[in-house]
Parts: structure tokens; sequence; C-alpha cells
């Protein structure tokens, strides 16, 4: 299969996924940090209305897309729930089965994904492996609309360290979560958005965070806030990191039962 994404031609420029009909702005392999629809389509999320284990949840993607008349390549997101968090060797294994089936489906540029991507590891009834609980992809469209997607942000930096590693103060979970927030608005600044556009925004935290809802952490976010923030008491996928945030911009959203 020949690859659908060029364009990259040095770090921080957007790929472009012709066949899918998507630009994304690169991150690393495991994800994307976001994409955008090209003009004339749109992101649609479905949800899963019971979760399936990742090595099944592929095929069943790839029979949805089939489905609907759309190329395997407009996959353009997924959302993941872990049994726990992993350690740095075990989320490198974790990856290896993940990018190799991004490059059957010509959706990986050389080593950087054009897939967004959250793996949330819940602190309440986590799941018994590592299961598919929602996917995105494009769709044409006829509606004057924009979408977009985020991947999740956690509190990592680019560097690869934690932030505020090994410690759960009320300052480090401020701090970790003001990271999160900056990020996210740097990356919806490279896709040509804002937090005005957003129609959900996801939090995901176990410790406190001291007002959280004030005018210095969520309150940075602006207008938007008054949707309400999605809160789920979960931690990102790597070990010792505390809190993630997602956003996205989503007119259709539907619920699949596996057939």
């Amino acid at each position: 299969m020949s690859n659908p994404i060029v364009g990259l031609t040095q770090a921080g420029e957007m790929l472009d996924n012709r066949a899918g009909n998507y630009r994304i702005v690169p991150s690393g392999p495991a994800y994307c940090a976001g994409i955008v629809p090209d003009d004339g389509y749109e992101v649609v999320r479905a949800e899963l209305h019971t979760w399936m284990p990742l090595d099944q949840a592929f095929a069943f993607i790839e029979a949805h897309l089939k489905g609907i008349g759309r190329p395997v390549q407009a996959f353009c997101g997924i959302e993941l729930r872990v049994p726990a968090p992993l350690t740095l060797g075990d989320w490198s294994t974790f990856n290896i089965p993940y990018l190799e089936q991004l490059r059957r489906w010509g959706l990986m540029h050389e080593n950087y994904s054009g897939v967004c991507r959250s793996n949330i590891a819940l602190d309440l009834y986590p799941p018994k492996v590592t299961s598919l609980c929602a996917f995105s992809y494009t769709v044409p469209t006829k509606e004057k609309v924009k979408t977009f997607l985020l991947a999740g942000q956690a509190d990592i930096g680019s560097d690869g360290k934690i932030i505020a590693e090994g410690d759960i103060c009320l300052e480090a979970m401020r701090k970790r979560t003001l990271f999160t927030i900056d990020t996210v608005a740097n990356t919806l600044k490279k896709l040509g958005v804002s937090w005005q556009e957003t129609t959900r925004i996801a939090l995901f935290h176990v410790h406190d965070i001291p007002d959280l809802w004030g005018a210095e952490v969520l309150g940075k976010i602006g207008e938007p806030i008054r949707k309400g923030v999605l809160v789920y008491r979960a931690r990102p996928p790597i070990a010792a990191a505390e809190v993630e945030l997602e956003a996205r911009a989503i007119r259709q959203e539907l619920v699949l039962s596996a057939r």
C-alpha cells in the first residue's frame, strides 16, 4: 500500500493525508498531536456501547469504514482504555503491534503517526485488557462546520520527562494541569483553531487539583468553559503521570454495537 501521508519537510509542519482527507500536526510515532479535515469533510466520532479488546478492534474499525464507503485512511483517532499505567518499557512494547497496523493502513509517515490517540487508565472499574472505547474518522459533508480532533495530552514534556515527577502535592498537581492546558492550546494554534471552537473538553486525574475551576486553571480556557468539562477519575497511560487533557470539535457522534 502506498503511503498517502506526505508533506513533512521539517519539525512542526503539517502532514497531508490525501487519501483520508485530513491534515496532521505531527508529534511522534505513537500518535499525532491533532488533525483537521480538508474542506468539504468533517470528523465523526463513534463510541462503542460495549468496549472491545484492542486485538479485535482493528477489524471492526476497518469493516465499519468499508460499510460506510470510506477508505481505512479516513481513520484519524482512537480512544483506548488500559488496565493500568505502563512503565516506559511496557509502553514501547505495547506500541509495536499498534504501529505495525498503522503502517499496513498507510497511516505512518516515516516515524510519525497520522492518528490521534489517547490511552486512559481508569481508577475505577478498569478493563481487564486494553480495549477500544471510541474511534474517529472523516466523512464528506455539505455542512459549513469546523471540526477537529486532538490526541490526549498528558503531563509529559517533549523531552519525555514527567512534569513534577514523583510529586502529587497540590502545587505539583496544579503545575501538571497547567502544562496540559498550555500544550493543548499550542496544538490548537498549530491547527489554526481555538478553544472557542471546541465542543468537548475532557480532563483525567485522580489527585486533587487546587482551584481547578478558577480563573488561573480551567478558567484560562475562557468562555468555552461554560459548556462544562467531562472529568474522569483516571490517569494517563505512563506510570507517574497524573493528568491528561483532551479537546475536540465534533458535530456528529454515534454509539455503535459490535456485530
